[in-house]
């Protein structure tokens, strides 16, 4: 229907009754349309005939929306804010679902906004709505409710919100995904591992092309290596190795090497762990940090497999770039432990004693304490 067919049937109206009815239907119709610009002219001509007061707050209601859907924010938020204070559910006319479809707008325009705990409260008055909405509208207040939960570290109830959007999805529908892969988060920061893994796997079971496929991979592969089962955590770092190989994207890889490394040489597969260290090191790495953990993992290889000149040889190059990195107890101990088959017995105390300061609470030292260097 054209403008001048509008303003026709307007001008044919009897009753501003029959006016409101008829700005209300064509503003449904261009809103469906995405001719959001046009959609908030009538709802805003409906408004300004309209006396009841539910009725006009459901046409800020929908002023609200079109603003939000033309990336207005800040128009969105006053309309939906004046709709939401409107609303009178103890007067005729009160309109649950769009009271709750209000509420639905706000919440994700908070969200947006980094406003996490108002986000939530206009969430929660929603939900209370819940029955009147559509489902689509259903599961992605769920949805949000648990981003929402998970940024304030509520991790369980995070949990509970994605599960009850997952009941509102249809078996097939893409956005369940998304919920297996908030879920897997939320187990993975509770610690619940095995429970971050199922949801993860799920993840790819739905969807093996997942846009973030590379970071479900590793976060399964993290899980694994939590539960130290080294091998199927290695299993994990391989697939992403080769799926960031196939995408040909110029990438640092180094720490991906040095994961692989770490299941290498948890399996005491000292050799591969070797191999893949210096495949890292090759790469270059970038940070001073960085180059420390990659050459101090060279000592820990060498002196496994006997090699102790060049452990130690390694690891003085380690402690020119840095006195502390990650995973350096693993370092230290192995440099004492170098040197003592060295028969060095001033270098085997030094590093006895390093390893007793910074690591008094280790096992090793007591190892350590044993040992003693040949004349």
């Amino acid at each position: 229907m054209s403008a001048q067919d509008i303003k026709a049937e307007l001008a044919a109206c009897k009753s501003k009754e029959e006016m409101i009815s008829l700005l209300d239907a064509c503003a449904g119709d261009l809103f469906a349309k995405g001719r959001f610009r046009d959609a908030l002219q009538h709802y805003s001509q409906a408004l300004e005939l309209e006396k009841l007061t539910n009725a006009r707050a459901y046409f800020m209601g929908h002023m609200g929306i079109c603003h939000f859907s033309l990336g207005e924010d800040k128009e969105a938020l006053s309309c939906l804010l004046r709709s939401a204070r409107a609303f009178r559910p103890d007067e005729p006319e009160f309109m649950p679902d769009m009271y709750g479809f209000v509420y639905f707008h706000l919440g994700s325009l908070y969200e947006y906004h980094g406003k996490t705990a108002k986000a939530l409260e206009a969430r929660r008055t929603c939900e209370q709505y819940v029955d009147s909405q559509e489902k689509d509208t259903q599961w992605m207040l769920f949805a949000g409710m648990s981003r929402n939960y998970e940024r304030l570290g509520k991790h369980d109830e995070a949990i509970r919100y994605s599960q009850k959007a997952i009941q509102v999805l249809s078996d097939n529908d893409p956005g369940l995904s998304y919920l297996y892969e908030s879920m897997g988060n939320n187990y993975m920061s509770l610690r619940q591992y095995r429970e971050a893994i199922k949801h993860f796997s799920k993840v790819m079971e739905l969807d093996p092309d997942f846009e973030r496929r590379d970071e479900v991979y590793l976060k399964i592969a993290d899980c694994y290596h939590q539960l130290t089962n080294d091998k199927l955590a290695l299993e994990s770092y391989q697939k992403i190795l080769e799926l960031k190989q196939i995408g040909g994207k110029r990438e640092n890889l180094v720490w991906l090497y040095m994961r692989l490394a770490h299941c290498y040489f948890r399996l005491e597969q000292y050799e591969k762990s070797l191999l893949v260290t210096l495949e890292a090191l090759r790469r270059r790495p970038r940070t001073r940090l960085e180059k420390a953990e990659v050459r101090g993992f060279l000592t820990n290889n060498y002196y496994e497999l006997g090699r102790f000149r060049e452990a130690v040889n390694e690891g003085e190059k380690t402690l020119k770039l840095a006195k502390r990195f990650p995973n350096d107890s693993l370092f230290y101990f192995r440099m004492a432990l170098s040197y003592q088959k060295l028969n060095d017995t001033k270098a085997f105390v030094k590093y006895r004693g390093v390893c007793k300061h910074l690591f008094p609470n280790d096992g090793w030292n007591k190892y350590l304490d044993k040992l003693t260097v040949s004349p």
